[in-house]
């Protein structure tokens, strides 16, 4: 018999009838158990002897048949091995790829089963499948222009990795997360938006804005408790005495002198408590309130001893009847070493 195994073309031993490998593979594969021919003829032989017959003939036909017969099942399983390959296996491929792409159902989904299968069972399907995409995609970012929802943006952006408005909607994603960080108007919150442009999440149009009020609002030097109590007792009683528009209370926590009042430029206290006076008497009622978080206000000292201090500030005020509330403002104040204001403007 031949030493070379019919399957792999490997050495065998003489007698077998495949190599190790193949035998073990074909018996797992196809649940078959490959008899070792030399134990068979054997078997066949002491048979014979044993009933008196003489074996050498008949041992050769024996021989010849068993041989003839294993062939066939060698061939039988060849091409059995070669249909499982091609047919079968590749069915469970083609079938096990295409429910990957429904369960993913995108645009490189589609793609990538059409790819992989040009002749496949559901090619016909993906085709229509990533058509009927295409024309959702474009009307969802219809809707996406004035979506406030960055939920949706970022579904979207999962849906359609490959979508030519992928740039529009993170441009969209990053105006509303801005805003949302100005409503939030915190360290941690311009600390996100400048991690979230920094990873390639957004693109981080308002970076710099997001540093500069981060550098505003953190507290990076030293604090002494007691001066941080008294600068917050004076922003507190300042900005509540404003809304209220209560003169006597706002000469409190000005400075004989102030050089600066919001865009009024500055002068004595008296002159800008009754500017604020009369401004307040032609509305006839406050219109502004302000309301400081005293909780983040962060400052630092000067050689000469004064503050300067930083304040996120939201503003409420009626408008047509309706009350509104505009956050994203920062105060900025200097005061002296009394605690009293000497400038304030605001951001």
């Amino acid at each position: 018999m031949s030493q070379f195994c019919p399957l792999c073309g490997k050495s065998k031993p003489e007698k077998a009838l495949f190599c190790s490998h193949c035998k073990e593979k074909i018996e797992k594969e196809y649940e078959v158990d490959v008899p070792a021919e030399k134990e068979r003829i054997d078997t066949v032989m002491i048979g014979q002897a044993s009933a008196g017959q003489e074996p050498v003939e008949e041992s050769i036909d024996v021989r010849r048949n068993l041989f003839v017969g294993l062939l066939v099942l060698g061939v039988l399983l060849v091409a059995g091995f070669f249909y499982y390959g091609n047919t079968v296996r590749k069915g469970n491929l083609d079938r096990s790829l295409w429910d990957m792409a429904v369960k993913e159902n995108t645009v490189s989904g589609y793609l990538t089963y059409m790819q992989a299968f040009p002749k496949g069972k559901c090619y016909n399907l993906a085709e229509e499948s990533l058509m009927k995409l295409k024309e959702n995609e474009a009307e969802l970012w219809r809707k996406l222009q004035t979506s406030e929802n960055g939920a949706e943006l970022r579904d979207f952006l999962t849906q359609y990795p490959q979508s030519p408005y992928q740039p529009l909607v993170k441009k969209r994603l990053d105006s509303l997360t801005w805003v949302a960080t100005l409503n939030d108007n915190t360290v941690e919150s311009y600390s996100n938006y400048m991690v979230m442009s920094q990873s390639g999440e957004i693109p981080g149009d308002y970076f710099g804005n997001a540093q500069e009020r981060y550098e505003m609002l953190f507290q990076s030097f030293p604090v002494t408790q007691s001066d941080l109590d008294s600068i917050r007792l004076t922003v507190d009683g300042f900005f509540t005495a404003l809304s209220a528009l209560n003169a006597n209370e706002i000469s409190k926590y000005l400075a004989p002198v102030v050089f600066r009042f919001f865009n009024s430029g500055g002068g004595q206290r008296e002159k800008i408590v009754g500017d604020l006076i009369i401004s307040g008497a032609r509305t006839q009622a406050p219109t502004i309130k302000f309301l400081p978080d005293i909780s983040a206000v962060a400052y630092e000292k000067t050689l000469i001893e004064h503050y300067k201090v930083n304040v996120p500030v939201q503003k409420s005020f009626t408008e047509g009847g309706q009350q509104k509330t505009v956050s994203g403002y920062i105060i900025h104040l200097e005061l002296d070493r009394d605690f009293q204001i000497i400038t304030i403007t605001e951001s």
